[in-house]
């Protein structure tokens, strides 16, 4: 459609760059387009983490396998000099790698937000499901609202790689990811989980 050429080349560098290049970032999912995605390989990572202020004025996150105690905490604010205020908490986190259909691509799909928690942790859970979970698609919308009011909506629906095509497309994207050595673990220590485990 010649009227949105110009249009589509920068909405689609901005979609790219929000969704983070290798990450699904929960914050890039819309409500008038939702993300289709679906679960690859059998590996997933969960773990606890607290986003802190660095003395750059960055934001940060510190990462645990374990719900850290105040102890904890410190003791890794301490390594990274970081100044923590002192009502710092760490929530969970859980982390898949995924092929993002929006995309072409396989990415980390990595969220702490309840409203994704339980509706994903729950279809994953289902006995028929979590036998074939490569023939189901998820699909993420929000209710279009920011902030504290902001709601995500999760359908899992039968997945586009029951089509053979489909199937081979994400297949040899997922093969070339896993011979580069990609641990999802790599994100407890703040390493590359594209790459072989770094610890």
């Amino acid at each position: 459609m010649p009227l949105l050429t110009n249009v589509n080349t920068v909405y689609a560098a901005k979609k790219a760059s929000a969704s983070g290049g290798n990450y699904l970032n929960p914050s890039s999912i819309e409500a008038d387009e939702p993300t289709r995605f679906t679960i690859l390989g059998d590996s997933s990572c969960a773990g606890y983490e607290c986003w802190v202020t660095g003395a750059d004025g960055k934001r940060k996150a510190l990462k645990f396998a374990s719900e850290p105690s105040r102890q904890d905490l410190q003791d890794r604010a301490t390594e990274e000099d970081i100044t923590l205020k002192g009502d710092e908490k760490a929530k969970p986190f859980y982390a898949f790698f995924i092929w993002n259909y929006n995309e072409e691509a396989v990415q980390v799909f990595q969220f702490s937000q309840q409203g994704l928690i339980d509706p994903i942790i729950q279809n994953l859970s289902d006995e028929e499901i979590s036998q074939e979970t490569w023939a189901y698609d998820f699909k993420a919308s929000t209710n279009g609202l920011s902030g504290l009011d902001k709601r995500y909506n999760i359908t899992c629906v039968p997945g586009k790689r029951r089509q053979e095509k489909i199937n081979k497309q994400i297949e040899a994207a997922w093969s070339e990811v896993i011979n580069q050595g990609a641990n999802l673990s790599n994100l407890l220590v703040g390493g590359d989980p594209f790459k072989a485990a770094d610890f």
